[in-house]
């Protein structure tokens, strides 16, 4: 008989946690197509088979093996990283592999420093998580040679020849790198800048949807992140920046005018055909956005039936013609500006757009010298690892569980002596299931478990069943690697299938495969997983210890931007344009860390509801001060004769005062106990405006009227998170 009474603690708990494994679940089977890498793949494989069909046709079958395994190892690390960058990555791949390896061969015979060394290796993988994904994806290879090397209990000598071989299998992929096809070496910036111009397609027919906002933030992350690895210096590389650059002007430009747009819905007399001109100027404006995303991006190239720009011309005529009542006239005035604007930096776009395979040519389009401050490094490496040498960190944290799970999973096999073949399928697979949050250990887990267990077992039944020749085997390995490397970052289990049968495959060249394995490396691959699963559960680095910290960092670069576009209405020598891109640019990164540590907070299976109500709230509110912000620039942007307004420099003070106790409070987790008296210093702007203090000139007090319609979204948002933080508890949240 079923109970109508109120649910037991016990009972939500069961619940959540079953919620939070559904949803990994169903990350582990998402399959973005966005993320294929089907012609990077090409090179990675070639790398990797060019040794070992070398090595079947002279004999050296084990030379070949060893070599195209390095090329396999860092076959992975150059397929969505930009041609610059892929080689600097490559090089410390190659290194960190040849050496991880030796280390590996010359220690594995030894079991207690074998065991003693994995978990070093496996500390150093986990702490890289903190610098970036490309330095852990190269702690995450090199713990993986190491732990192949080490498994295989080979004398010094034997294993400095490993070692080397294997280093030469990396250096050949290396090699390819280099050499790789021209007009491809520049994809990955031709990705994300097509990226950002269809989400600023979208975005331009409904800049309210927030999915829409989300996603063009994340492209423009992206797209700043991949550029910033790119060769700047090059005509090319200013012609991606300049693209970057306009992507970034146009946001603004549509920024203001859906602002505009809502002002005149709302005015005494809205008049329908002016809001029908203008949506119809941004619905060809988004048309002319896809037709440039088309252009940078030579696979989805498509011949345009209409011309919006044409279009868009045709309907900023009909507006000019439009009756224009006395109170909406300054507004009409602003919008037809505007759209002027708008015009101008489509126009450039697409030159930029039509140019960049043409760079050694002189172009119409001027280029100005790309600044390297605003590309140089988010923080130093060093630095960061400095920061992140303390139990404070997460990262280091996960670091100390990586390197106990690696020495446990390496001390399981070594004490139950296995068979060389299996028994480093343990340590392993717990490497590659463990991350620093819930969400991906579960979901990677779940797709690993279920990838390498199928892989393992299919694979060797075909072996054993089938015996196919050594030819016949370097054809299956290179379909299976190819398959591999293109579906690494759009679905892992599927490429923990075919990385397991490519594994599978290559060691049937030296060791038997009979069925028994099959079996032995399922129950190997699922000890490993269990065994990281289960020392997350237990030694677990809960997002709602770190979430508000995000927040903090977050709200806090971008009061150091709030306050710089401020501070330039008030003296407009402050502003600079390089400055200003690197302030809006580490806001939106901080941004983006701050949006996705929430999505991990709701996806927790311990999640307090008051935690993740006052994450989001706080978040929300802090984005609403970012559009004020970034509508703020883009008037600046576009009015950079105005006047000085030095009434403004008092009020963006008590502002910056403002946001700094809020993330002094946040990072104290407690309520902010005094608080500035933002509408006071408001009220001072407002009544600069109607005491006629600018009525002699009419640009600076309509400058004045649109910062204070902005002040007032900010001092809401800026209220709404110190009501917020006054329902907080002063005892900060545990961690663990």
């Amino acid at each position: 008989m079923k109970s109508d009474g109120p649910i037991s603690i016990g009972e939500k708990k069961v619940a959540s946690w079953f919620s939070a494994l559904k949803q990994s679940w169903h990350g582990a089977l998402q399959f973005d197509r966005s993320k294929i890498t089907a012609f990077q793949a090409i090179r990675s494989t070639i790398g990797f088979v060019i040794p070992l069909a070398l090595g079947v046709a002279t004999g050296h079958v084990v030379e070949g093996v060893s070599i195209a395994g390095g090329a396999l190892t860092v076959g992975s690390v150059g397929l969505i990283y930009p041609y610059h960058a892929r080689h600097r990555m490559m090089v410390l791949a190659c290194v960190s592999i040849g050496l991880s390896a030796l280390v590996g061969g010359i220690t594995g015979r030894i079991d207690w420093l074998a065991i003693l060394v994995a978990g070093i290796w496996g500390f150093g993988a986990g702490l890289l998580v903190s610098i970036s994904q490309a330095a852990m994806i190269i702690g995450l290879q090199s713990a993986i040679a190491l732990i192949i090397l080490s498994g295989f209990k080979l004398d010094p000598a034997h294993a400095v020849i490993q070692a080397g071989l294997m280093f030469a299998g990396a250096l050949l992929q290396l090699a390819l790198a280099i050499i790789a096809l021209p007009w491809k070496n520049r994809a990955p910036e031709l990705s994300v800048l097509s990226a950002v111009y269809q989400k600023l397609a979208d975005y331009a027919i409904d800049p309210a949807n927030e999915q829409n906002e989300q996603q063009l933030r994340e492209a423009l992350v992206q797209a700043q992140t991949t550029l910033s690895d790119s060769d700047i210096e090059s005509q090319q590389g200013k012609i991606f920046f300049g693209l970057l650059e306009e992507a970034e002007h146009i946001r603004l430009s549509l920024i203001i005018l859906a602002r505009l747009r809502q002002n005149l819905e709302e005015g005494v007399t809205p008049q329908t055909g002016r809001l029908e001109y203008l949506d119809q100027i941004l619905q060809s404006t988004a048309s002319e956005l896809r037709e440039i995303a088309n252009e940078l991006n030579p696979a989805q190239r498509l011949v345009g039936l209409t011309r919006p720009h044409q279009q868009i011309k045709k309907s900023l005529s009909a507006l000019r013609r439009q009756n224009k009542a006395p109170q909406d006239e300054e507004k009409m005035q602003q919008v037809l500006a505007y759209v002027d604007v708008l015009r101008d930096r489509l126009h450039r776009a697409k030159k930029l757009a039509k140019s960049w395979k043409y760079s050694n040519k002189r172009l119409s389009v001027h280029l100005r010298r790309v600044p390297r401050q605003a590309y140089l490094r988010l923080y130093n490496t060093l630095a960061t690892l400095r920061a992140n040498l303390t139990l404070r960190s997460a990262a280091f944290r996960h670091a100390i569980r990586m390197g106990v799970t690696l020495a446990l999973a390496t001390a399981i096999y070594r004490l139950i002596p296995l068979p060389i073949e299996r028994g480093y399928w343990i340590p392993l697979t717990a490497l590659l299931v463990l991350r620093p949050d819930f969400t991906t250990t579960f979901s990677r887990g779940v797709a690993r478990l279920l990838g390498t267990m199928l892989g393992a077992v299919l694979t060797t039944v075909l072996v054993s069943v089938l015996a196919p020749s050594q030819g016949v085997l370097v054809i299956l390995n290179a379909i299976v690697t190819y398959i591999a490397y293109s579906v690494l970052f759009a679905n892992y289990a599927i490429f923990s299938v075919f990385i397991t049968m490519e594994v599978v495959l290559l060691l049937s060249f030296i060791i038997p495969q009979p069925l028994i394995a099959a079996a032995y490396r399922a129950i190997d691959t699922a000890v490993g997983g269990i065994l990281a699963l289960l020392i997350y559960v237990l030694w677990p680095t809960w997002e709602r210890s770190q979430v508000l910290d995000n927040i903090a960092n977050y709200l806090d670069a971008l009061r150091h931007y709030l306050v710089a576009v401020m501070q330039a209405y008030a003296n407009p020598n402050k502003y600079d344009k390089h400055t200003f891109n690197s302030l809006r640019m580490e806001s939106r990164l901080r941004h983006s860390n701050a949006e996705a540590s929430v999505e991990r907070l709701l996806q927790e299976p311990v999640t307090h509801r008051k935690d993740a109500d006052l994450a989001q709230g706080l978040l929300g509110a802090a984005y609403t001060i970012a559009r004020s912000g970034l509508a703020l620039e883009a008037y600046l942007l576009d009015n950079p004769s105005h006047h000085a307004l030095p009434e403004i420099a008092t009020f963006s003070s008590k502002v910056d005062e403002a946001l700094g106790l809020l993330v002094t409070a946040i990072r104290k987790r407690q309520p902010v106990k005094e608080f500035p008296n933002l509408q006071e210093a408001l009220h001072i702007l407002e009544h600069s405006v109607k005491s006629g203090k600018h009525a002699k000139d009419g640009s600076s007090s309509a400058d004045l009227r649109f910062f204070i319609s902005e002040a007032k979204r900010i001092i809401e948002s800026i209220n709404t998170m110190n009501e917020l933080l006054s329902t907080i508890s002063e005892k900060p949240t545990p961690g663990y």
